[in-house]
């Protein structure tokens, strides 16, 4: 699927030491009514610049005072390295030097924020697998460190190879680099996958993964099957 003629806004924006974006909270707007399309997600800054190379315009909102200026759109261009990032595009007849910059739109936080997988808004990029999590182990905290889990063969609905017990990175790698990872919960017809995972980043720097969407009764992390510590 193409984002042409689809429409984002960007609310905040994660720089580097450089300056230089790494991550932005955006939204899909209607452009009939201008209203969001779904809540606000965290993605990384290659989902942007590959929406843009499908066509999608990109438009991004500032703090004030600079909340009265007109839509700015942000562009792909190149970095010194031969990578890409995003920018604030040039509007045509203004000086050379922009009005805002990147450092105008509000900061997103360190705080653990959900992120769309990178195929969610790209046409370049797909799931290259589906995996399984049978299994999880928890620290004290609640929080994911390790996953039984294997790949699965979807149209067959089988295992391909055996389980293995991982650490949670290689989900959160698997999820960044387009997989699907699904949770496997008990049922009457056996174990069935009836959620999805996503990752989040925490403060201190590490990454785990959790369930998507709202809470469901009976289908929450502590619901699955317990890797025995």
């Amino acid at each position: 699927m193409s984002e042409t003629k689809q429409f984002f806004s960007v609310s905040k924006v994660r720089l580097d030491d450089a300056g230089f974006a790494t991550h932005v909270m955006w939204s899909e707007i209607d452009s009939r009514t201008n209203l969001d399309v779904g809540d606000p997600v965290v993605v990384p800054v290659g989902d942007v610049i590959d929406a843009l190379r499908d066509g999608a315009q990109v438009h991004a909102t500032f703090l004030p005072p600079h909340t009265h200026l007109p839509d700015q759109t942000l562009e792909v261009v190149g970095r010194s390295d031969g990578s890409e990032t995003i920018a604030l595009a040039r509007r045509p007849g203004l000086a050379p030097a922009p009005l805002v910059s990147l450092h105008d739109i509000a900061a997103l936080g360190d705080l653990a924020q959900t992120r769309k997988t990178l195929s969610s808004y790209s046409s370049h990029r797909r799931p290259h697998g589906v995996y399984a999590v049978s299994k999880v182990g928890l620290d004290i905290d609640g929080r994911i460190t390790h996953v039984q889990w294997g790949r699965v063969d979807t149209a067959r609905n089988q295992w391909i190879g055996t389980e293995a017990v991982v650490a949670v990175a290689d989900a959160v790698s698997a999820l960044l680099a387009g997989d699907q990872v699904f949770a496997l919960f008990a049922s009457a017809n056996g174990h069935l996958p009836l959620r999805q995972f996503t990752c989040v980043d925490y403060a201190d720097g590490r990454q785990t993964v959790v369930l998507q969407g709202p809470p469901i009764t009976g289908h929450e992390i502590h619901d699955m099957d317990r890797l025995s510590t």
